[in-house]
């Protein structure tokens, strides 16, 4: 082979290793994190340091009460998920609840809609309990 391709080869990987190398290191940047919105989690860190930010309490209260009242709201109605192509249990319980660990608590509350755990039939509409 010739030593340019080589070198090329070379300089590929180590550009390949680097890239993976500085992704694992930054899981904040991973497709996930970026596909439920959390690239902009220091977004709120950054507007604090700000000179002459000064923190409204009474907002915050204020902003907690809505947070509780509408949770209350939330358990009086269910929370449905229609299946859609290559879907996993997995998957829906990190949508649902960010773990990917409860799915065998949507398979216990739809074992009448689900017959087989590894095909999930697209459109089948899953009770997601709280």
């Amino acid at each position: 082979m010739p030593k340019d391709f080589k070198i090329g080869m070379f300089v590929g990987l180590v550009v390949v290793i680097g890239a993976a190398l500085w992704l694992s290191i930054h899981p904040s940047l991973s497709t996930r994190a970026r596909m439920f919105g959390r690239e902009n989690a220091g977004a709120e860190q950054e507007q604090n340091e700000q000179p002459g930010f000064e923190p409204n309490w009474a907002d915050s209260r204020s902003t907690e009460i809505d947070i509780e009242s509408e949770k209350k709201q939330a358990k009086e109605i269910p929370t449905y998920h229609t299946v859609r192509d290559d879907e996993t249990l997995s998957g829906i319980s990190y949508q649902h609840y960010g773990t990917e660990n409860k799915w065998q608590k949507i398979l216990d509350a739809n074992r009448d809609v689900i017959k087989d755990v590894k095909k999930l039939k697209l459109g089948t509409r899953l009770l997601i309990p709280e």
